[in-house]
C-alpha cells in the first residue's frame, strides 16, 4: 500500500513531477498541434527580452556618453545653460518661471508646482552644447505647462511614479528571473500563480507610465531645438546636429524603458493566461 498524500499538498504543491508534466505537455502541444496566439506571444516576448535589455542598457550609456562628449564642446553663443533658460522662458511667455540650481548629475527637471526650471551644476554654469540642449529641453516642459499641453497634464499626475518605476525597472526584471526559477522549483502552485499576477501588474503599470511620458519628452525636445534656432542661440548646422544628438539620446531612455516594460508585460500576461487555463 502506498503512502497516503495530504489532500492540500496534492492540490497546492507544484511538485517536480507536476512541473515536468506541465512543461512537457506544453512542448508536445507546440510540436504536435502548433502554437496558438498566446503561445506565440509568450515565445516571441521571451526571445525579445535580451534585445530589449540590451537596448535599454545602450540607451543609458548613449545619453551619458553624448552628454559627456558634447559637454566638452563650447557653443558659439558663449551663453551658459542658466542664461539660455532665462532667455527662452522670457521669450515664450514664461517670465514668471524661475531658473534654479539643483544638486546631482543630470538631475535637471521642470517643477510645475513651483514653476521652476532646475538645472544641475554641469548645465547651469556651462556654455557647452550639451548644457544648452538640456536647458532648452526643460524650458520646453515649462512652455508645455504654460500652453496647457494635454500629455504634460497627464504626465504630471504620474511623474513621481515614472521616476520610481524606471529606477526599479532593472531590479524588477532580475527579481522576475529569480522568482521564475524559485517559483518553479520551490513554491506552491497558488503562490507561483499570484506571483506571476504581481509581475504582470507591475510591468503593465510601468509600460503605461512610460507610454504617457514618451510624447511629452519628444515634444519638449522638438520645442527646444526650435527655440534655440528662433532665438539665434544655436544656428550653426554642426551645433544643431550636436544638440539634436544629445536630446535624441535622452528621449531614447524613455523609449527603451517602455519597450522593455512592454516585452516583460506580454511575457508574463501570456504566461498567466496559459497557467490560468491549465488550473481549471
Amino acid at each position: 500500500m502506498g503512502t497516503e498524500l495530504n489532500p492540500k499538498q496534492s492540490i497546492d504543491t507544484f511538485s517536480y513531477t507536476k512541473r515536468l508534466k506541465f512543461w512537457t505537455s506544453s512542448l508536445w502541444h507546440v510540436v504536435y498541434y502548433g502554437m496558438d496566439a498566446i503561445e506565440i506571444v509568450l515565445a516571441v516576448s521571451t526571445i525579445m527580452i535580451i534585445p530589449a535589455m540590451l537596448f535599454a542598457i545602450w540607451a543609458q550609456f548613449a545619453v551619458m556618453g553624448r552628454f559627456n562628449r558634447y559637454s566638452n564642446e563650447a557653443s558659439m553663443s558663449g551663453m551658459t545653460g542658466a542664461q539660455v533658460a532665462r532667455r527662452l522662458l522670457d521669450q515664450n511667455g514664461c517670465s514668471h518661471v524661475t531658473v534654479e540650481l539643483t544638486r546631482g548629475h543630470l538631475s535637471d527637471h521642470y517643477d510645475p508646482r513651483k514653476k521652476a526650471v532646475r538645472l544641475s551644476h554641469d548645465v547651469y554654469h556651462s556654455i557647452s552644447l550639451a548644457a544648452l540642449g538640456v536647458a532648452a529641453h526643460e524650458v520646453g516642459h515649462a512652455v508645455q505647462d504654460e500652453t496647457n499641453y494635454p500629455p504634460l497634464k497627464i504626465r504630471q499626475l504620474v511623474i513621481k511614479t515614472t521616476r520610481l518605476v524606471n529606477f526599479f525597472l532593472m531590479p524588477l526584471i532580475i527579481i522576475g528571473f529569480i522568482g521564475m526559477f524559485v517559483g518553479l522549483h520551490f513554491l506552491s502552485e497558488d503562490f507561483f500563480f499570484y506571483f506571476i499576477i504581481a509581475l504582470c501588474v507591475m510591468f503593465g503599470i510601468s509600460f503605461l507610465i512610460n507610454l504617457i511620458t514618451l510624447p511629452t519628452e519628444f515634444n519638449a525636445s522638438t520645442r527646444a531645438q526650435r527655440m534655440l534656432d528662433v532665438e539665434n542661440i544655436v544656428t550653426n548646422p554642426d551645433e544643431q546636429e550636436s544638440v539634436r544628438r544629445v536630446l535624441g539620446a535622452a528621449a531614447m531612455t524613455y523609449l527603451a524603458a517602455m519597450v522593455l516594460s512592454l516585452v516583460q508585460f506580454l511575457r508574463f500576461a501570456s504566461m498567466l493566461i496559459i497557467i490560468a487555463g491549465r488550473r481549471r
